[in-house]
């Protein structure tokens, strides 16, 4: 069971996340509906963010793994939102484990 969260601090989170789905989808506008320098600035970003997360997936599946729950929904969540998904998770253990 995850400690309960501070509202600032879940707030933020929530705000970052927000933020993440925003690049996504201007990413996706940009590589699907424009054409030029925009298309592939937006084609850069799309798969450098997607290798990004993947990265944090592999680097951080043990913190996933310990948090519980489906790794198919961890792995969704981390290629969307990155480490505003795991660090959360990440914080919880710490604290759970007397900030180790």
């Amino acid at each position: 069971m995850t400690p309960a969260r501070a509202p600032a601090y879940t707030a933020r989170m929530d705000r970052n996340k927000t933020v993440v789905a925003f690049v996504w989808v201007v990413c996706l506008v940009m590589m699907l509906g424009m054409t030029g320098t925009a298309s592939i600035i937006g084609t850069v970003v799309f798969w450098a963010m997607a290798l990004a997360h993947l990265a944090e997936f592999l680097a951080k599946r043990a913190v996933m793994a310990k948090a519980g729950g489906s790794m198919g929904h961890h792995f969704v969540q981390t290629m969307l939102f990155g480490l505003f998904h795991w660090k959360p998770l990440e914080d919880a253990q710490k604290q759970a484990g007397g900030g180790a």
